[in-house]
């Protein structure tokens, strides 16, 4: 299992969470929850991560709703698959 954190996590196009974790296993996302205290092993990545189709991306970047990555909006910016 691991267990990442960041500033923004935006679970559709339009729900987000600000400080936000997310569980993953075998790059699956298990559960996320919000950040509310120091958990131990957990990553801090900052920036933004995406959940999608039950999977989770993540770029350095702190993403409002109206930059997520869409067709015509993605090929500058650096998303990594968790």
């Amino acid at each position: 299992m691991r267990r990442v954190a960041a500033s923004r996590v935006f679970i559709n196009e339009k729900e987000f969470h600000n400080n936000h974790v997310v569980e993953l296993f075998n790059h699956i996302v298990t559960k996320h929850y919000p950040l509310t205290e120091e958990i131990p092993m957990t990553e801090w990545l900052g920036g933004t991560i995406i959940l999608r189709n039950g999977e989770a991306y993540h770029t350095p970047k702190l993403l409002s709703s109206a930059e997520l990555c869409t067709d015509n909006g993605c090929g500058n910016r650096y998303i990594q698959r968790l």
